[in-house]
């Protein structure tokens, strides 16, 4: 038997119902649908005065029996099996089938023969005479209405159809379903891959445009920094090789690798050194990374984005500077990075759009940095990885990005490998 495929997980039980009831009002007989256990699932319908007796007295376990052996009969021939039951009474047990298994039957009868009974109707060998005892069972037997075999092989007949049919109807329609669903998780997976695609092709298309020859861009910078030595600008100085890194590190990689985590971190240190500069030393940073992490893999570009969004949206707007605390740090196996600053925050409107951005399709300019960062974790690292955001107006903004330490990245093609 299918054990793990229920009846009532795919059948409109109160449906069901309604069938039993309307099938016993038009044939008169008693009926109650169980499962492969033969544990009722519905209600008993127009159950015999006599027979509702009966379950009433110490002796109704008969009655029990007599069901159980209807409808175990009924799962081994796979048709429905006319029978007696231990008073005498004919019933029948239409089974239920999915793919050839017993998941359940509809056990129904509750009636006397009308004319010379077949040979082929057997007694089950369980007959009881005790309830013949009390005058009030016997009265009670005796109203039992009398149908015929061919009749009651007939509605056997018709109800092993209409059940089985509205099996195999509500089994179809859970198929449909849940192909459906499927459809529809990939469908919106393959969206998700092409907005990616298109993000990655419209920065590859922007590096294009700005693409200017590598040799060339940094004899100049050499012969600005140069300059400024001579002309006694240190600031300068510091401010074109700080420059001249950052571009070095950045011409040497696309948007889809992965790097060491120490390189991203050298990288946004240049960053934050610039704009140290522009900003008249208005930033404090400061750094807490374990060093045992400096050679995890993540994505290039990832860090300082988020930075970025700490300067240019949270410190910049203030007149007195603030602080920027970076952080890496092993947590339950994953790596866990967090950016957060002391600036102006955001309000409660601007956090949740925020926020919801993982379940919109598009983003504001202001946010590209923390959405293209999270669609890239999530490309190279699948679900496991993961962005956040938090913030109080008027107190600061903390982003933090999850990634798993020990994830394999065998399709992705990284620069240091």
């Amino acid at each position: 038997m299918n054990k793990g495929f229920r009846l009532e997980d795919v059948v409109d039980i109160q449906k069901l119902q309604e069938i039993q009831d309307r099938f016993c009002e038009v044939t008169g007989l008693a009926a109650v649908t169980v499962d492969y256990t033969g544990s009722p699932i519905t209600a008993y319908s127009n159950f015999s005065p006599f027979c509702a007796a009966m379950r009433e007295r110490e002796e109704c376990f008969r009655c029990f029996h007599s069901d159980a052996h209807g409808g175990l009969e009924a799962a081994r021939i796979h048709k429905p099996y006319i029978y007696y039951c231990h008073t005498g009474l004919v019933d029948f047990a239409a089974p239920i089938l999915f793919e050839g298994q017993f998941i359940g039957a509809l056990l129904a009868g509750q009636v006397q023969v009308k004319g010379e009974p077949p040979s082929w109707l057997k007694d089950q060998g369980m007959r009881s005479e005790e309830w013949k005892k009390e005058p009030e069972l016997v009265q009670l037997y005796a109203e039992n209405k009398a149908v015929s075999v061919r009749k009651i092989k007939a509605a056997a007949e018709l109800m092993f159809v209409i059940t089985n049919y509205i099996v195999e109807q509500s089994v179809l329609t859970l198929s449909q379903e849940k192909l459906n669903e499927k459809n529809i998780k990939l469908i919106e997976e393959m969206e998700a891959r092409m907005e990616l695609e298109k993000a990655l092709k419209e920065a590859e298309l922007k590096a294009l445009e700005n693409q200017v020859n590598p040799h060339f861009l940094f004899n100049v910078l050499s012969s600005i920094n140069s300059l400024a030595l001579i002309e006694d600008a240190p600031k300068t100085s510091e401010m074109v090789y700080a420059l001249s890194e950052m571009l070095r590190y950045t011409l040497k990689r696309n948007m889809e690798q992965t790097v060491m985590l120490k390189d991203e971190l050298d990288y946004t240190e240049k960053y934050l050194k610039i704009q140290n500069i522009r900003l008249s030393d208005g930033i404090k940073v400061k750094w807490e990374v374990d060093d045992a992490l400096m050679d995890v893999r993540v994505p290039f570009m990832s860090i300082q984005p988020l930075v970025g969004n700490a300067v240019n949206h949270g410190i910049f707007p203030k007149e007195d500077g603030g602080v920027i605390r970076i952080r890496a740090l092993d947590f339950n196996n994953r790596v866990e990075v967090s950016v957060t600053d002391d600036g102006i925050g955001m309000s409660r409107s601007r956090l949740k759009e925020i926020q919801q951005m993982k379940e919109k399709k598009g983003q504001t300019t202001d946010s590209i940095g923390i959405w293209n960062t999270y669609k890239r974790l999530q490309h190279l690292f699948g679900p496991e990885a993961d962005l956040m955001v938090k913030s109080t107006q008027d107190k600061g903004t903390t982003i933090v990005m999850k990634i798993p330490k020990n994830k394999e990245l065998d399709d992705v093609e990284d620069f240091d490998r």
